[in-house]
This record gives C-alpha cells, sequence and structure tokens, in this order.
C-alpha cells in the first residue's frame, strides 16, 4: 500500500497476532490443569490442546516470519508461504474439527470412548507428519528466496535445486495420510464390546 508508511503500520499489527494465539495456548492448557486431566475422553482432550498448540505456531509463530513487508517483499508466494499455510491451516482449522469429531462420535454412536489409543497415535503421526512437512517447506523457502529473488535465477532452476525436500516433504504427507486413516478407523470402526455400554455406564475409556 502508499503511502510507504502504512506497510509499516500494517506490519506492526500483523505481529501483534502472535498475542492472542500465545493466549490460547495458555487458556488451553490452563483450562485442562483446571480439570484435572481426567476427561474420559483423553483422544479428544489431546486433539483441543494440541490445537492450541499448532495454530498458535503455525499462524503465529509461522505467520510472523513473513509478516513484516519488507520480508514479505521477498518471500510472498513461495515455499515459506507455502509452510506457513499448511501448518496454519492444519491447527487452526482441521485439527478443531478433528478434537470435535472425537468427541462427539461415542455420544453419536451411543457407546463408551473407544480406540483412545488408535486416536492419540494418528494425532502424533499427522501433527509430527505436518511438522516435518513444515520444516522441509521452510528450509526450501529461505533457498528459494535467495536463489530465486536474489540472485535472479528463473524458476524451473531453483525447482532443481530445492528438489530434495520436497521429498521430505513427500515422505512427511505419506505420515499424514497414514495417520489419516488410523483416525478413520478409529472413530468409524467398529466398537469393542466392552465399550458397547452407554456413556452414562461404569466403562473406563479403551487404551
Amino acid at each position: 500500500g502508499t503511502p510507504g508508511y502504512w506497510q509499516w503500520i500494517g506490519s506492526l499489527f500483523s505481529t501483534l497476532e502472535v498475542a492472542p494465539f500465545f493466549a490460547m495456548v495458555v487458556f488451553a492448557i490452563q483450562m485442562v490443569l483446571k480439570g484435572g486431566r481426567n476427561h474420559p475422553n483423553k483422544a479428544a482432550l489431546l486433539w483441543s490442546v494440541g490445537c492450541a498448540v499448532m495454530a498458535f505456531l503455525g499462524a503465529g509463530v509461522w505467520g510472523f516470519l513473513h509478516t513484516l513487508s519488507a520480508v514479505n517483499y521477498y518471500t510472498h508466494g513461495t515455499q515459506v508461504t507455502a509452510a506457513h499455510g499448511h501448518l496454519a491451516f492444519f491447527g487452526a482449522y482441521a485439527m478443531i474439527n478433528l478434537a470435535i469429531f472425537s468427541y462427539a462420535m461415542p455420544h453419536l454412536r451411543g457407546v463408551a470412548p473407544y480406540h483412545q489409543a488408535l486416536n492419540k497415535l494418528s494425532f502424533w503421526l499427522m501433527c509430527g507428519g505436518m511438522t516435518v512437512m513444515t520444516f522441509a517447506l521452510t528450509f526450501a523457502g529461505v533457498v528459494q528466496v535467495h536463489l530465486q529473488r536474489v540472485l535472479g535465477m528463473d524458476y524451473m532452476s531453483v525447482q532443481d535445486q530445492i528438489a530434495p525436500f520436497f521429498w521430505v516433504r513427500l515422505a512427511a504427507g505419506v505420515a499424514v495420510f497414514i495417520g489419516a486413516g488410523l483416525y478413520l478407523y478409529a472413530l468409524l470402526g467398529p466398537v469393542p464390546a466392552a465399550k458397547k455400554a452407554p456413556m452414562g455406564g461404569a466403562v473406563q475409556p479403551a487404551e
């Protein structure tokens, strides 16, 4: 935007978005500690807290990395943008839905929380895969910015140089895919006989 001082005013306010995201993480952890961490559906609880943390990292930290106009001038539209977008969307939007599904499905199916261990394994696979993918895209983006935006190399030549990072991204994507498959089975698969008691019963959550 013009005049130029608006770029710095906008950059200042953009950096402030980190504060509410961090406050959200603190609030989520405080609520879990206040509740005693004894919720019967620990998988849903894990997704809920993880949502706050991953949204803070993706939208807050990775957004801050290239929110200043002088930095974004070089990074906009590169793999740095892709890194921020992947982690921010997954943390802020996907994970809150996964938390809601994890909490709601036992109620909708009329059973006690089930496949908790499998659900939590899917959490770590998906979050771990997204984290590795984000770092791979970040490193690729830094190299891309230097070669393409600073040195002026052509686009396809730069893509050849950062191709190894895309292989890491592919491996991380496979981990996310496997985690998603486990998650779907954990929610939609057959319910153990011991878990078919109503939610109000004395059945303990599956591990």
